[in-house]
């Protein structure tokens, strides 16, 4: 399963989608929207797969396409092999006609949101849909039309055609998959409207991982204030954003409305990408494993548990602070449970039991069974059973 986004952060769903869920490895550094208008540069692999396909990426053949699909002479079946479901070249083309802002695709892109795409696009769906196992095809179809809408509803809210608001408003009335809702309220929101701004506020409040991130998300881009919650913080944190949204919402919800062109340029402006710097300290290192493919720091995962297991003594000190600490980032907790834990066995595994490390270890980690969290009371028990089956 694949996604793609020129806007939010990469959501991996069927094909390409063009919003942010449980999948954030973690939030976007802050930065300040820049002056309007802004168009983030093309992406070559999307180019070369649409070219690739005999489609160049100019207004005029992405509307055709869009409206016809391929030629009536074109076999899909001798089309290059890369992508093998052909919808995905669909998404490419919505894609890049949002990224231009291409105002002539709309009313197709609007008639995709309603569920109801051309029938050049519906004979490329049916074409992958022929191509899968028969007892898959229902659910392969709805999870293909589902990204359809979902991309086309992005799109039309950064081409930011007001004339297809009543669309846009439908869906958020009477859809009730969350994060279709929320793409279809950052879209009205990109255009100037308020109308889903409720349902955002609604959403960030429920405090979970998956759909009050993207909302916040979405509300980061609408307004500007960065309240969280991110996908791994803690319960603690998740519930103070939740307080924080709520608030402003109390204060300020009936007389905000969003300025579309700061809308735009925040969705548009790619975040800071920060220096990366040597991790010093044992929670520097345990970040780094946690996320082996962040740009931070200078050494790979490898190197930061190489570090860690030559600190001794003092990494394992370090390791029990963080797992003790319930405000802690949750994917840099777990790791530093599972880390801690291993440290405790093995580094002790041929001394006395006098040492006492690995009893002390199976305690610390044994009063976690009860954390707020159940990613750490998972990762526990786990390592707990581990413990036992030293023994």
């Amino acid at each position: 399963m694949i996604r793609l986004s020129i806007i939010l952060h990469p959501s991996r769903l069927i094909l390409l989608v063009a919003i942010p869920m449980a999948a954030a490895q973690r939030p976007a550094y802050c930065q300040e929207a820049t002056t309007f208008p802004l168009r983030p540069p093309a992406e070559p692999e999307r180019v070369e797969r649409l070219r690739s396909h005999g489609l160049s990426p100019v207004p005029a053949v992405l509307v055709h396409f869009l409206e016809h699909g391929f030629a009536p002479s074109t076999r899909l079946a001798d089309l290059p092999p890369v992508p093998a479901l052909k919808s995905q070249i669909v998404i490419d083309a919505i894609v890049e006609s949002a990224r231009q802002r291409v105002l002539q695709a709309a009313p197709t892109l609007a008639n995709m949101v309603r569920g109801l795409p051309s029938e050049g696009i519906r004979s490329i769906v049916r074409w992958d849909i022929e191509q899968q196992r028969a007892s898959e095809r229902e659910q392969f179809e709805a999870n293909i039309m589902r990204t359809l809408r979902l991309n086309a509803i992005v799109a039309l809210g950064l081409i930011g055609d007001t004339n297809y608001n009543y669309e846009l408003a439908t869906v958020l009335e009477r859809e009730k998959d969350p994060e279709l809702k929320i793409a279809t309220a950052l879209a009205l929101a990109t255009v100037g409207s308020r109308a889903g701004l409720s349902d955002l506020v609604r959403e960030a409040r429920r405090a979970n991982r998956t759909t009050s991130v993207a909302a916040a998300h979405a509300l980061n881009f609408i307004t500007g204030l960065d309240y969280g919650p991110a996908a791994d913080d803690p319960v603690t944190r998740r519930r103070a954003a939740a307080k924080r949204w709520k608030t402003w919402w109390r204060h300020y919800g009936k007389i905000f409305r969003p300025e579309r062109d700061q809308v735009l340029a925040r969705r548009l402006t790619p975040p800071i990408q920060p220096n990366p710097r040597d991790p010093r300290t044992v929670r520097d290192l345990a970040d780094r494993i946690a996320y082996p493919e962040d740009p931070r720091w200078t050494v790979d995962a490898y190197d930061a548990r190489e570090r860690l297991r030559l600190m001794g003594p003092a990494a394992l000190e370090g390791l029990e602070r963080i797992i003790a600490d319930k405000s802690e980032n949750l994917r840099i907790r777990r790791e530093a449970i599972i880390l801690y834990s291993r440290m405790a066995t093995t580094a002790y595994s041929g001394q006395s039991p006098a040492t006492g490390q690995p009893r002390r270890a199976y305690r610390a980690i044994r009063r976690l069974r009860w954390d707020r969290n159940p990613e750490i009371r998972e990762v526990a028990r786990e390592c707990l059973r581990r413990f036992r089956a030293r023994r």
